[in-house]
C-alpha cells in the first residue's frame, strides 16, 4: 500500500497590479498550482528526489502573461520548500534565473546544483519599424 503524499503547503504573493495569487503545492499531482480567485492559471511540476525538490517547467496561462504570474509563483514556490526544510535542483531555467536574481533563496540549491543557476536573456524593447 503507497504511503499518501503530505503537501508542502501553501502561500500568498502579490502580482503586478496587485493581483493576489495563491500557491499551493498539490502533492497528489506533484506540481505547485498557482491560483487567481480559484482557477488554476500557473503550474510548476515537481518531482522528488532524496531531500530534494526538483523544480521543473513554470507553466502560466497564455491570458495571464506578462502580469507577473511566474514570479509570484517561483517565490511562492520557494517559500513554502523553505518552510519544509527540503532544498531545490532547479530544472527550470525561469527558476534558475530568479533564485540567482534573490540570493536570499541561493541557501536552497546544494552546491553541487550552483551551476544550474544561469541568467535567462529577456527580450529588449524592439527596434522601430524602418520608415
Amino acid at each position: 500500500m503507497n504511503k499518501p503524499v503530505e503537501s508542502m503547503g501553501s502561500a500568498d504573493r502579490i502580482a503586478k497590479g496587485g493581483l493576489k495569487t495563491a500557491i499551493a503545492d498539490n502533492a497528489e499531482g506533484d506540481e505547485f498550482e498557482a491560483t487567481v480567485d480559484g482557477q488554476v492559471i500557473g503550474r510548476q511540476p515537481y518531482r522528488r528526489y532524496r531531500d530534494h525538490i526538483v523544480l521543473m517547467a513554470t507553466q502560466v496561462d497564455q491570458q495571464w502573461r506578462e502580469r507577473g504570474v511566474s514570479s509570484a509563483l517561483i517565490d511562492g514556490v520557494l517559500g513554502i520548500i523553505t518552510d519544509a526544510g527540503a532544498t531545490v535542483i532547479p530544472r527550470c531555467k525561469l527558476t534558475g534565473d530568479y533564485i540567482l536574481r534573490h540570493p536570499e533563496y541561493r541557501h536552497l540549491v546544494p552546491d553541487q546544483y550552483q551551476a544550474l543557476l544561469q541568467p535567462v536573456s529577456r527580450p529588449t524593447a524592439a527596434d522601430p519599424a524602418p520608415r
